[in-house]
């Protein structure tokens, strides 16, 4: 009888901490869904001024060579913020579409913004689609013209070169 009982005991509060996961998923996904709904025309603004300011300002500042290392840092900090941007867009539109069970499967998988792509492309909300189209691809574009901004500025390896050897002095004694 004790066996039993504390089997169902063990069930029972399983069922407790399911129960409580799910509760807080949900709460977590109904208030982020508020938030980024309120904050949604300043992530649009943001996103399109990152871009604007990318194609504008670093691009054209690629040429002066001195400049390099800090349009590296510039490009990243901009492809991150941008990102998060795309995130949260990409979360919200999931969420008011398909509704938090979309949500697991987008986490489970962890592609959050391909999912809200073709959802919105299989909707035919188009501007969305267009939107999260340019968003990822500069997300993207921005990442790896810091990448190539960086390679340019550290110094070129030759052939036979000796790397990541300490130098030790020697003295004639």
């Amino acid at each position: 009888m004790i066996k039993v009982y504390s089997g169902v005991k063990g069930f029972a509060v399983m069922l407790f901490f399911i129960a409580g996961a799910v509760l807080v998923f949900s709460i977590f996904s109904w208030g982020m869904a508020k938030a980024i709904q309120l904050f949604l025309p300043l992530l649009i603004l943001l996103s399109y001024v990152l871009i604007i300011l990318f194609l504008s300002v670093i691009l054209p500042a690629t040429f002066f060579k001195q400049l390099r290392p800090k349009l590296y840092v510039y490009s990243m900090v901009m492809s991150w913020l941008l990102s998060v941007s795309t995130w949260m867009m990409s979360f919200f539109y999931v969420v008011k579409t398909f509704g938090t069970g979309a949500m697991f499967f987008a986490f489970l998988f962890q592609f959050l913004a391909p999912v809200a792509f073709a959802g919105a492309l299989f909707k035919g909300a188009w501007q969305i689609a267009a939107d999260l189209f340019v968003w990822i691809g500069f997300t993207y574009a921005m990442r790896f013209y810091g990448r190539w901004l960086m390679d340019q500025g550290s110094p070129k390896q030759r052939k036979g070169d000796i790397i990541d050897v300490d130098a030790v002095e020697v003295e004639n004694t």
